[in-house]
This record gives structure tokens, sequence and C-alpha cells, in this order.
């Protein structure tokens, strides 16, 4: 890699999200508002109904629901917004266009990963003074995972939105996949709580890693563990968004 061929992919990726984030300046009152409604229905539901009846109960509804929160809005979001880009022929614009294909993965895939912050982050806060649960992360463990965390579900977002037929197909996966992804993992409750077949299907999943670490990183607890978690985050990151960038197709956007 070259200076010129960094400093070219640097200013393709600004202009690109910049693009990409142009209708949040009118509309992210209700990007946050919607992306925010199901994880905090998840977070006082299980409250309410006495799920929070020990610390470490607490600490894995309010994870649990930040780490639904990124599914929402980094997978769920990104892949229906990929969907209809394809159907208004928006990849064939990008493709005459002189940028890289890189550069525009990563930058749709930035698109979902900023989306997802805000509602995590309201979760969060709001989990943590109503349920008592006292937040003293590590900062800088706490965000690494956090952004490689949204940035593994917005790369199986971006699958999920590249590689389907239609648009409408694209909007039904998602709505399938998400709450597999949140309630066929430990994601609100451990492993051991799970059944014997789930727990073998949960090691394939990103959001068991996700959640696992986002535990460990908001109590402050990071062993070898934490950073094993974390490696294997990065290797889903890694995945889903090689596999989007090898469907995103410049010349036929529906194929």
């Amino acid at each position: 890699m070259t200076r010129e061929w960094l400093e070219k992919f640097a200013t393709d990726f600004r202009w690109i999200l910049r693009g990409q984030l142009y209708g949040l300046r009118t509309q992210w009152f209700w990007y946050l508002v919607f992306l925010s409604f199901s994880p905090l229905t998840f977070l006082f539901f299980l409250w309410l109904y006495g799920g929070a009846k020990s610390p470490e109960a607490t600490l894995y509804i309010v994870t649990g629901s930040v780490a639904n929160s990124a599914v929402t809005a980094a997978m769920l979001s990104l892949g229906q917004s990929i969907g209809s880009m394809r159907m208004q022929n928006a990849l064939e614009y990008y493709a005459s266009l002189p940028v890289s294909k890189l550069a525009f993965i990563l930058a749709v895939a930035t698109r979902g990963v900023l989306f997802a912050f805000p509602s995590s982050f309201v979760v969060l806060i709001i989990g943590a003074v109503a349920m008592g649960l006292p937040v003293a992360p590590a900062i800088g463990p706490t965000i690494l995972v956090y952004f490689l965390s949204a940035y593994s579900l917005a790369g199986l977002g971006a699958v999920v939105g590249f590689y389907g037929r239609t648009p409408e197909a694209v909007g039904l996966a998602t709505q399938i996949v998400q709450p597999f992804l949140v309630l066929f993992a430990p994601v609100y409750v451990p492993m051991a709580q799970l059944p014997a077949a789930l727990r073998v299907v949960a090691r394939y999943l990103p959001t068991t890693y996700v959640a696992e670490a986002l535990r460990a990183a908001i109590a402050g607890s990071l062993g070898v563990r934490f950073w094993l978690d974390t490696g294997v985050i990065a290797a889903f990151t890694v995945a889903g968004l090689a596999l989007a960038h090898a469907r995103a197709d410049w010349r036929v956007s529906g194929a």
C-alpha cells in the first residue's frame, strides 16, 4: 500500500460516509427512537417481571440490551438500507464514481456503527440508572469491544443486504436473523441456562462473544477470556466485511 493509495482511500471513505450520513441531519431523533425501542422493551420487560434478582442478573440484562441495540442498529437497519440501495440502483451510481469498493463497504458499515452508538448509550445509561447497575468500566477496552462488536454486526448486515435476492427478501431475512442472534445466544442469560442444542449453536453466533466481552469490559474484568472474545469478534468483523466486499457487484446492483 503506497501513501497515495492510502490518501485516496481516506478521501473516498470520508466523502462516501458523509453522503451516507446526510439523512441523519433531519431524521436523527426518529432513528434514535426506533433503534432504542426494541432493546429498551426487553430491558424493562425483564426488569418488571423480576429478571434482575441479583447484580449478576442485572449485568446480563443491561449488557444484553446494549448488544440487542447494536444488533438492531448495526445489522438490521444496515441490511435493510443496502437492500433499498439495490432496489434504487444506487450501487450503479457508486460504480460510476472513481471510488474504491473497499472504501464504500467500510463507509456503509461505519454508518451502521455510528447509528448503533447513540441507542446503545441510551440503553446503557437508562439501564444503569433504573436498575442500579454500577457502571465503572475500563474505558479503553469498553470502547474497543463496543466498536469491534458493532462492526462485526454491521458486516453481517452488509452480507445479508448484498446476498439477498430482492429488497423484500433482505427485509424478511434481517427480521428473522435479529431475534435469532439475540435470543438463541447467551445474551440475556448465562450459557448454562440454554438448552444443550442452543449451547452448540451459540458458539457460532457473534452475539455470544459480543455479550461476553461487553459484560467483562463493563464489569472491569479483563482477563484472558476477554481478549479471546475480542479476538473472535475481530475475526467475525473481518469475515463479514470480506464477504460483503466480495458480493458488492459494481456492474449489476440487483444481481
